[in-house]
């Protein structure tokens, strides 16, 4: 007898958690967890204007410059009165310029560094590829993940190592 009312206390003690937790609406699904994003460009570009303030260059609206093997590359934003820019290239953009650019540099602490040709042969660009400045939105989850404060942070950093190297001479 008292096996039987132990199980019903058991059972309504169970059936009490249940009813709590579908009224706080129950543990996050692990699939809600983890879903990087890439940042969008005009956020990257605010990163990267940042860093241009932050060395005393100006940043300017970006232009078109030639790669040779008949391809050419959009620099989103370039020093003003200098001959280096970033370019920020989402997954579309690097499968266009697929054969047409030197594979990026192995690993992540270097910087992906590339000079136009021809009419573009002095200016340097820093390549950053967006898919490497994921985030998760909300970052939680198990893991590494990155918060956008962290790619922001990642973005900056790369960006003037660069404008380090630039101003002291080394892209001339």
């Amino acid at each position: 007898m008292q096996a039987i009312r132990r199980r019903a206390v058991l059972a309504a003690l169970a059936a009490i958690g249940a009813v709590a937790l579908a009224a706080c609406g129950g543990a996050q699904k692990r699939t809600d967890y983890d879903q990087l994003k890439t940042p969008d460009e005009r956020t990257a570009h605010a990163w990267i204007a940042r860093a241009f303030h932050k060395h005393g260059v100006e940043p300017q609206e970006g232009r078109a410059i030639d790669i040779g093997n008949g391809g050419s590359m959009m620099v989103d934003i370039v020093a003003a009165g200098h001959p280096w820019g970033v370019a920020w290239l989402r997954d579309d953009e690097l499968l266009e310029l697929k054969g047409k650019l030197p594979p990026a540099p192995d690993g992540s602490d270097k910087l992906w560094v590339h000079r136009g040709v021809g009419d573009d042969a002095d200016f340097a660009v820093l390549i950053l590829e967006a898919r490497d400045y994921q985030y998760d939105p909300d970052p939680r989850g198990e893991g590494v993940v990155h918060s956008i404060q962290e790619s922001e942070a990642r973005t900056i950093r790369d960006v003037s190592d660069f404008l380090r190297h630039a101003l002291a001479g080394e892209f001339q």
